[in-house]
């Protein structure tokens, strides 16, 4: 039996795609407030403080003790830094949406969902132990840097 911690890519990947997009918005609505725009309001402003800017401190302040050592770090001392990138995209999501129609709305929530899960299903062999011949797991290996097969 062969496994591998790889995880789902579209919450790895995306959850670290929203890191730098919540910088973004920050950037973005911070350059408009210095230009003299008020398109925020007082809650806009707080659900980006509480809900965005939380999780990011939460993901660096865990994040960063390991980018300074110099010992061998493995993929589960990671694993709390992702939960407050998720949050992070969590909030991207929502932040992208707030002024959709509650069915359009809905509707991405639910394409999310099935994409996560749906990737979920895909890659359960990988992370549950994948048992049989090498040549069976090919269509996993998305990147040529994963040794899934080799």
């Amino acid at each position: 039996m062969k496994y591998f911690l790889l995880g789902n890519p579209i919450v790895y990947w995306g959850s670290t795609a929203s890191l730098g997009i919540f910088a973004l918005i920050v950037v973005w609505y911070t350059i408009r407030w210095q230009r003299g725009y008020e398109e925020l309001k007082q809650r806009d402003i707080d659900q980006i403080h509480y809900a965005g800017i939380y999780p990011v401190i939460g993901w660096f302040l865990h994040y960063y003790p390991f980018m300074l050592m110099g010992r061998v770090t493995y993929v589960h001392h990671y694993y709390p830094a992702l939960w407050f990138a998720i949050l992070t995209a969590g909030f991207c999501v929502d932040w992208a949406t707030r002024n959709l129609n509650k069915q359009i709305q809905w509707g991405i929530y639910a394409v999310l969902y099935a994409v996560v899960v749906g990737l979920f299903i895909l890659f359960k062999d990988i992370c549950f132990g994948m048992v049989g011949s090498h040549t069976q797991w090919k269509h996993l290996k998305w990147l040529q840097s994963w040794r899934l097969t080799d």
